[in-house]
């Protein structure tokens, strides 16, 4: 499974644009921000918009777990999106269920 760089998304038939991988939604609000970026004469690259708008879609906080399994938090990640909710809460529910 290949997953959308800017909201986490299965992709098929997505697009790649400045080394991101895109779906066919956000491609287009990527490229509307690049596009506008050079009409402005900004420096502006496609990857980097791509993972702010995965950031403010998928709750990123300041909570920080050092040493943690690549693909265990690929799967936390890809889990959340799945179920519709943030990473953390995806956390306060695993850890409520552990101390439970």
């Amino acid at each position: 499974m290949r997953l959308c760089d800017a909201c986490g998304t299965d992709v098929k038939g997505g697009f790649g644009i400045g080394g991101a991988l895109l779906c066919r939604s956000c491609a287009v609000d990527v490229r509307a921000e690049l596009d506008a970026g050079h009409a402005a004469g900004k420096s502006v690259n496609a990857m980097g918009i791509a993972k702010r708008m995965f950031r403010a879609d998928n709750d990123t906080s300041d909570c920080k777990i050092r040493d943690m399994p690549q693909g265990l938090w690929d799967q936390a990640k890809h889990r959340a999106i799945t179920d519709g909710i943030s990473l953390r809460d995806l956390v306060i529910i695993a850890l409520s269920k552990y101390l439970g």
